[in-house]
């Protein structure tokens, strides 16, 4: 559990915002902690229960390992006496309190993920997430974000889902490829709803293609288990309203719409804190 030595700079000059400021600033306090022997039945029902994204395994406040929501979609039905131990790895990434926030961001961006543990000594002191640093932005520099417009950030013509696609497709670039979630779009591609790892744990949809004795099978459709009630921006929003909708609604990912309301893009969390690393430039 050791903190990388290089880290690439996302940015080129220093961002201003971060300078001086430490991970003990914005890190919450409060991290999501499972004993390792707790099921992972039970930790899947507590993802959604707590609507937490990453849980910490540890025991007499020792870090033990990590687990987050993309494990809880791999348990099988039929291994439900499995426990959190069998499936939690080594954290890649460690922070203290006294890190910098603005390098353990960029460690954070390198290494593509999305929570760290902050350990103080051998005791777990808190996690810190990029919607951390988004949400110290948004209360301490709100005009860094309000000067870039959506469109400079944005990822442009994003992956999308069909309500027809079948649940075991999206499961498996959950699984596999890492993503947290999906726009979904209707055959003239107008944003319809979005699909997350939080839906796929709601409804129960874990292991979908594995859990026929049958062999794979194709299940529900994504129409079962989205939300088509998408919360959206446009190109010319500016960073800060995207910024928001993040903290305040609690979501990783802001889809890009026009004014049609056809899918152009995506915003997620890695996206704003880049900008804010390069200075809040897009």
């Amino acid at each position: 559990m050791a903190l990388p030595s290089e880290v690439s700079c996302v940015h080129g000059p220093r961002s201003p915002l971060f300078v001086g400021v430490r991970v003990s600033r914005v890190f919450s306090s409060n991290p999501f902690c499972v004993d390792p022997q707790t099921l992972l039945t039970r930790l899947r029902k507590l993802f959604v229960a707590e609507r937490k994204r990453v849980a910490y395994a540890c025991r007499e406040g020792r870090l033990l390992g990590v687990i987050d929501r993309r494990h809880a979609l791999m348990v099988s039905s039929r291994k439900t006496m499995a426990s959190v131990a069998t499936v939690m790895e080594e954290p890649f990434i460690v922070f203290s309190p006294e890190e910098s926030l603005e390098r353990a961001l960029n460690v954070m961006i390198d290494a593509d993920t999305w929570y760290a543990p902050v350990v103080d000594g051998d005791r777990l002191a808190g996690s810190l997430g990029l919607e951390d640093a988004i949400r110290f932005a948004v209360e301490s520099d709100p005009g860094a974000l309000e000067r870039v417009e959506a469109r400079s950030v944005m990822t442009r013509d994003p992956l999308a889902a069909s309500k027809d696609d079948y649940v075991s497709k999206i499961w498996r670039y959950m699984v596999e490829k890492s993503f947290a979630g999906l726009p979904v779009v209707n055959e003239k591609g107008r944003l319809i709803g979005i699909i997350t790892q939080y839906d796929l744990l709601k409804k129960g949809y874990t292991r979908i293609e594995l859990e026929s004795s049958s062999g794979p099978r194709k299940g529900p459709r994504v129409s079962e288990a989205m939300n088509s009630s998408p919360i959206y921006a446009y190109p010319w929003s500016s960073l800060l309203e995207v910024a928001r909708i993040i903290v305040e609604r609690d979501v990783g990912r802001v889809p890009i719409v026009d004014a049609e309301r056809s899918l152009v893009g995506i915003i997620d969390r890695e996206d704003i804190v880049r900008a804010l690393l390069r200075g809040g430039r897009g």
